[in-house]
């Protein structure tokens, strides 16, 4: 079974690739021994509306599928994300950071999207995100250039669902 769950750039669940269902944010602090990491989640189990919930999506797998998945509970729920972040804390620790690389990249919506950039003299370019750079920020190979940049969150207004990113002046 696989439900139609996935990553919005950076941090976003969605189902569909349309609706929002949650998201995860994390506070990393790292010294010359060690790093700490602090993880939050929020996520919509069960609220139908405004939007969407995950357990609606269940539903929605059920009668697509004639399944009889049951819908999570709170502590079923729990318990499968730290269960989840407890086997990728071991498999980073044994096997690399790219573990948890290719993981993010199984479930990301944006892999050779094309999107269109405003440049810091008002022009409109053209690019495809081709993917993460070592510290999280979005790769975008320009086109016709070809040239890879790295476009950051904090200097850029991101409208990912639109194709749309436009950098922040002062």
């Amino acid at each position: 079974m696989k439900l139609d769950l996935g990553l919005k750039w950076p941090n976003d669940i969605y189902a569909y690739g349309v609706s929002k269902l949650g998201g995860s944010i994390f506070n990393t602090q790292v010294d010359s021994i060690e790093a700490i990491v602090n993880l939050g989640v929020g996520f919509n189990l069960s609220n139908s509306k405004p939007t969407l919930c995950l357990n609606d999506v269940i539903a929605q797998y059920n009668a697509k599928h004639s399944t009889t998945l049951p819908p999570l509970s709170y502590e079923k729920t729990f318990a499968l994300i730290f269960n989840k972040l407890e086997q990728l804390y071991d498999r980073v620790q044994r096997d690399g950071i790219e573990v948890l690389q290719q993981e993010y990249y199984r479930y990301w919506l944006h892999q050779d999207a094309e999107i269109s950039m405003i440049g810091t003299e008002g022009e409109s370019l053209q690019g495809t995100i081709v993917g993460i750079d070592e510290y999280g920020f979005l790769l975008v190979k320009k086109q016709p250039s070809g040239e890879t940049v790295s476009v950051h969150p904090d200097g850029n207004s991101f409208d990912m669902m639109q194709g749309l990113i436009v950098p922040k002046f002062n």
